[in-house]
């Protein structure tokens, strides 16, 4: 399955200005509908056993409304590791970033069921303990999308500022992202409608949002984060970056080369973690 994954895409010059100049770009066929469909099973069943159970859909707040969400997916299941490091989407993002070589941050599988409330406004970055801004999320759907759902709305540009607030996922970051984007007319731009192996890229800095699923479709999208190859542990300078540092970068301390087992190098494909 690996193999399907691992001819490059030619990313075109205009995703790669759009990702630099707006910190986000759509990348149509990444994947054929028929390399989806090889994983997209594996992943969804991998979603339903490891999800945290729920309380019903009404009973749930903002940020559980939003979305059923597992992640490193890759640590449990062989299949969906395969689409997790698939050369391609890695060179993608290295493409996309500018840089020679990319590692693995985590993986992170969302899935909006029907009737699922909004994605509220926030900046990935706020999360990840690392010294480099060279950091994009891959958001690719494993279903169609229809129009009445939507890909993600991104804040255009905002990515240049860093970081905006303190602001984590939840209704805060909703708010105080709203009031920002009205009060200086900031231009927001949604890439609408997906198939199935079409995908989005933001940067870590990047504002975002997703709107309700107001159809009957499970909305089933995985998400790859990648950084870039030789980044080293930033500052732990909040809770959630402790987490962080202990999740998704194995406890490596501040400093040191973020490098290890967990953070496996993507592009250029790597036999060893390291």
């Amino acid at each position: 399955m690996s193999r399907a994954l691992s001819d490059p895409h030619i990313m075109p010059d205009e995703a790669i200005a759009s990702v630099r100049d707006k910190g986000h770009a759509v990348v149509r066929a990444l994947a054929s509908a028929e390399e989806v469909e090889t994983f997209r099973p594996a992943i969804e069943a991998a979603v339903m056993r490891h999800a945290d159970r729920q309380a019903p859909l009404e009973e749930r707040g903002t940020y559980g409304k939003a979305f059923l969400q597992v992640t490193n997916i890759w640590q449990v299941d062989d299949v969906v590791k395969a689409f997790v490091f698939a050369p391609r989407f890695a060179k993608a993002a290295a493409d996309l970033l500018g840089v020679a070589g990319v590692r693995l941050y985590h993986d992170q599988a969302l899935c909006k069921e029907p009737g699922g409330g909004h994605t509220p406004w926030h900046q990935d970055q706020n999360y990840w303990p690392l010294d480099t801004d060279d950091t994009i999320t891959m958001w690719m759907p494993l279903v169609n999308v229809p129009p009445e759902v939507g890909s993600m709305t991104f804040a255009s540009g905002l990515h240049k500022r860093g970081e905006i607030g303190k602001w984590f996922i939840g209704d805060d970051s909703e708010a105080n992202f709203a009031e920002l984007v009205a009060r200086e007319n900031l231009p927001t731009e949604t890439h609408g409608a997906l198939k199935a192996g079409d995908a989005t890229f933001h940067k870590g800095w990047t504002p975002h949002r997703a709107p309700a699923n107001r159809t009957a479709l499970l909305r089933s999208v995985m998400t790859i984060i990648y950084f870039a190859d030789g980044a080293r542990v930033g500052a732990i300078d909040s809770k959630a970056r402790r987490l962080d540092q202990k999740f998704w970068l194995g406890d490596i301390p501040s400093g040191e080369l973020a490098a290890g087992p967990l953070n496996p190098r993507l592009w250029p494909p790597s036999t060893s973690s390291g």
